[in-house]
């Protein structure tokens, strides 16, 4: 079966006080790390979750909600990003957006979309997500099936934490092209192999190859100094100097 791409509809069976249970957990966790490392975004792993359970959280929070979870095999991350995670994010749409815009190429950003390689029993929602060469297989669609349709081209990850869960299994179920991970400060490209079974870290990248990806980090970080949309013309202009060399 192919993976589908949607947040669920149909009911599982775990009990509802099974899911408060776990939130509970995950919000006590949560709120003790909060108040004793001040970092860009708090994880929660949680081992033995079922996937029905994981289902259900989705259900149950809804779209609107402030935390993004992850389930690969059983384990089951709750991420409650900060403004140091939330920052970057943002700005990641505005690079990608310069890129597209000067190379006359088209774009439909997806943020935080909730995809799952359910008979793989793994899901997750990305930072943010990018259709760019496959964008007008998916112009206009309100309810994406992966069945009919490709998945991102590009996905980016900004993970400042030593304790989070491995999303490339995940990616590699979804067959995800390309992942962006942002690390303390430090950008890698990571493109799915030929085999579709793995990922290897690349010095360019697959979506925008002539233009100078691992350079983003400075741009986030002049935007601490400049602001955001002075950083991004920045940008712009660099990536000028880069296509008129």
């Amino acid at each position: 079966m192919t993976p589908a791409l949607s947040r669920p509809n149909g009911k599982s069976t775990d009990t509802l006080a099974d899911i408060e249970m776990q939130e509970a957990i995950a919000t006590q966790a949560s709120e003790k790390i909060a108040t004793t490392h001040p970092i860009s975004e708090t994880r929660i792993l949680l081992e033995g979750i079922s996937w029905d359970t994981y289902e259900r959280l989705l259900e149950e929070t809804g779209e609107g909600r402030h935390q993004r979870f992850a389930y690969c095999d059983g384990v089951l991350e709750i991420m409650v990003p900060l403004a140091d995670h939330e920052e970057p994010t943002r700005l990641f749409d505005d690079f990608v957006a310069v890129f597209v815009d000067a190379l006359g190429l088209e774009l439909r950003k997806l943020g935080s979309l909730t995809m799952k390689a359910e008979p793989k029993t793994k899901g997750l929602e990305p930072d943010c997500c990018f259709y760019i060469q496959n964008e007008a297989a998916v112009r206009g669609v309100s309810q994406l099936d992966f069945a009919v349709h490709p998945p991102p081209d590009l996905v980016v990850e900004v993970d400042n934490s030593s304790g989070s869960l491995d999303k490339f299994p995940i990616y590699g179920a979804l067959k995800v092209p390309e992942i962006w991970r942002l690390r303390r400060g430090v950008l890698t490209i990571h493109c799915l192999n030929e085999a579709q079974t793995d990922y290897a870290e690349a010095e360019q990248s697959v979506a925008f190859p002539q233009l100078p990806v691992r350079e983003l980090p400075q741009f986030i970080e002049r935007a601490k100094v400049v602001g955001q949309r002075a950083a991004v013309r920045e940008l712009a202009k660099r990536v000028k100097e880069v296509l008129d060399a």
